[in-house]
């Protein structure tokens, strides 16, 4: 996926999160995401995209922007925000 494609899809997220007034809060790193309520899972979700933009400008961070790109939407998915379905149509593979 290009650069461009990664912060296409963080802006779409984050114009959600705005709407919805959720904020951005990192979440407790000694918590696991299933016992944290539904508003600190999408708000640690929210707090993600800063990191997926900084990271997507470096192509030593490819890995980092992938694994955080994907939490985001496993969140996403979890808090029935969007389908699986949904999802790959956001970010679809290479083509060419």
């Amino acid at each position: 996926m290009t650069t461009e494609k990664i912060l296409e899809i963080v802006v779409m997220y984050r114009e959600q999160f705005e709407k919805k007034g959720i904020p951005k809060i990192r979440m407790d790193p000694r918590k696991t995401l299933g016992s944290l309520s539904s508003k600190e899972r999408l708000a640690h979700a929210h707090y993600l995209l800063d990191g997926i933009m900084e990271y997507a400008q470096n192509p030593e961070k490819k890995g980092k922007t992938g694994r955080h790109l994907a939490s985001v939407q496993m969140i996403l998915s979890f808090e029935n925000w969007f389908t699986l379905e949904e999802l790959t149509n956001h970010n679809p593979p290479n083509i060419g």
